[in-house]
């Protein structure tokens, strides 16, 4: 009977021992992590909108002259020195005008020395018959013969002096055609879009290249008409870019609303962001009562947004929320959270669903 009762003391003391290890089981113990008591507060209330990056300094480069691109020397996304080549145009046309001009530049010349000549000749030739009719050999009729003549030869040499002057001004003209086949950089910058291939024929007119200045650059955001009067220079806003948020200033307004929009266009420091990025500006426009929690306390897990919660028994558990604006470094907390509750915010990585923090 001894024996019977000391063994069922003993499974009773290992039944126990086995249950109190597995209720331990149930609740991992958890450490280094810090928790925070909900509650709302007076925030401010942000009026948010899109924004992208552009270039102050944005140079398209169309072509000057229709011809097949006989060289191309860039690609997008390279950087380009103001006055590098960048491509060149079949040109043989103009050439061979360059060389009809320049013969006609000659040939003016030519006409030129032969007036010359004749201008001479007849003044000589007049000076003679000036000194015959002042001796009174000849008539004032035959006088006038040789005066008219002399009139008329420097008429012609002013005549071919303009021609000499406008064939040059031809052979100029045909010059700058030329090169305008030679395509050359107007600044220095990255080239962010290019339009035509080796091989392909460059129309007059049609733009081929843009390049932009990549030290020269501005936020551009659209702002709805309603807060013209609380938007202003210098004032302080939050930049949203790739979900972190960084500190900027509004440097420029641009008053004039766009009838079809409704909205006015504000320019903001760039803080060295690229051009074309995508963004997001929240401009702050009173305050309001709202329960904000810390970025870093926002788990992701897939789809579902949340934080992890912590009740009176130390348990956490994982609950979903769901999020309103981005307050600077905090969240605002739409549903989800309640005034007193209490959540995790530092040492997020070490929760577990279900776990019990420590009290030391």
């Amino acid at each position: 009977m001894k024996k019977l009762i000391l063994t069922m003391t003993l499974i009773i003391l290992a039944t126990t021992g086995c249950t109190s290890h597995k209720e331990k089981d149930e609740h991992p113990i958890i450490s280094g992590v810090k928790t925070e008591t909900v509650a709302k507060a007076s925030v401010d209330n942000y009026y948010e909108t899109s924004a992208s990056v552009k270039s102050k300094t944005n140079s398209v480069i169309s072509s000057m002259i229709t011809g097949k691109v006989t060289s191309l020397a860039v690609q997008e996304g390279d950087s380009v020195s103001a006055g590098q080549l960048l491509l060149t145009i079949d040109s043989r046309d103009t050439a061979q005008r360059a060389i009809g001009a320049s013969a006609g530049v000659s040939a003016a010349q030519k006409g030129v020395e032969q007036a010359a000549q004749n201008k001479k000749m007849a003044e000589v030739t007049y000076q003679r018959y000036k000194n015959l009719y002042n001796e009174k050999v000849i008539t004032k009729q035959e006088f006038d013969q040789y005066s008219t003549q002399k009139n008329i030869a420097a008429l012609e040499y002013q005549r071919a002096q303009a021609g000499v002057q406008q064939a040059r001004a031809g052979l100029g003209e045909v010059r700058v055609y030329q090169s305008y086949a030679r395509v050359t950089a107007p600044i220095s910058g990255i080239v962010t879009q290019r339009n035509i291939d080796l091989g392909s024929t460059a129309l007059q007119g049609q733009p081929i290249l843009t390049i932009e200045s990549p030290s020269n650059q501005e936020i551009v955001a659209n702002v709805d008409e309603s807060y013209l009067k609380q938007v202003r220079v210098g004032q302080g806003v939050n930049l949203v870019v790739d979900g972190k948020t960084l500190k900027t200033k509004i440097t420029n307004v641009v008053p004039s609303v766009d009838p079809m929009t409704r909205t006015f266009k504000i320019k903001l420091d760039t803080k060295g962001l690229n051009s074309g990025l995508y963004a997001k500006i929240q401009i702050p426009v009173g305050k309001k009562d709202a329960i904000a929690v810390a970025q870093a306390a926002i788990v992701q897990k897939g789809q579902l947004t949340g934080v992890y919660t912590v009740d009176e028994n130390n348990i956490i558990s994982y609950r979903l929320i769901k999020t309103g604006k981005n307050l600077g470094d905090k969240v605002e907390v739409i549903s989800g959270l309640t005034d007193g509750d209490k959540i995790i915010v530092s040492g997020v990585e070490n929760a577990i669903d279900g776990g019990e923090i420590s009290e030391k």
